[in-house]
């Protein structure tokens, strides 16, 4: 079976924010170590739709704002959220089609 496009763009979101978080995580558990390059995350469109996150380590140790991770970690988990409603949403309108078909 093949997974839907709006499906599979909405595993992309999910997955991006998942990764977001996890960045946002690391950078939170070490900003007291020392030299420490914290992570940064993008999330960027993939061409065929949905998304995607590319992520870089600083060039250089510099200081973790906790306030704007916490912040990112927050968006990204409504991200995973909106994601996850549009996929129960796509999949019961599919549910409905086969039953009207049925």
């Amino acid at each position: 079976m093949k997974i839907g496009s709006t499906v599979a763009n909405a595993l992309s979101g999910v997955s991006s924010a998942a990764k977001t978080r996890n960045v946002a995580s690391h950078n939170v558990a070490n900003f007291l170590t020392e030299d420490f390059r914290p992570l940064r995350s993008h999330q960027i469109e993939r061409r065929g739709g949905g998304s995607e996150v590319l992520t870089e380590r600083a060039e250089r140790p510099e200081p973790v704002d906790l306030a704007a991770e916490f912040v990112r970690s927050d968006v990204a988990s409504i991200q995973a959220k909106a994601s996850l409603r549009l996929i129960d949403a796509e999949l019961e309108l599919t549910g409905e089609l086969v039953d009207i078909l049925a």
